[in-house]
């Protein structure tokens, strides 16, 4: 989320628009969007319908404390970037999808874990070929 909130800006120049969904309440939802000066809108998702509609899958819970996931946390935190707590199911993974005007996904990123984001320049690179 830290890359999308840098790269706020430049996603919108090249006709994009940020999305985020959460598993928390509208409530918790709008806390987070105020503690962390979010410039972007946030759907509150509870029940996760978004999450299956999209088919992003839940992690194991050996698979969410693997030694890899523990490193990427790890060297995150030595970044700067916080982790802070976590509201909803845990195992959920996340997902990137850009949507265009007439309703078609024509970029998704399904995580392979809870650290696996897609690089924003991919995304800039995939929004500018639609305009």
């Amino acid at each position: 989320m830290a890359q999308l909130r840098l790269k706020h800006t430049q996603l919108e120049q090249a006709g994009g628009r940020v999305v985020l969904v959460g598993m928390g309440t509208p409530e918790e939802s709008a806390a987070f969007v105020k503690k962390l000066a979010l410039p972007f809108p946030l759907i509150s998702d509870p029940e996760r319908r978004l999450y299956q509609a999209y088919d992003l899958r839940m992690v194991s819970s050996l698979e969410l404390f693997a030694p890899s996931l523990v490193v990427k946390a790890v060297t995150a935190m030595a970044r700067g970037y916080t982790i802070g707590m976590p509201i909803g199911n845990i195992r959920q993974l996340p997902g990137v999808f850009i949507i265009d005007t007439y309703g078609g996904i024509v970029f998704s990123h399904i995580a392979k874990d809870a650290a696996d984001h897609p690089d924003t320049e991919a995304i800039l690179a995939v929004l500018n070929t639609l305009r």
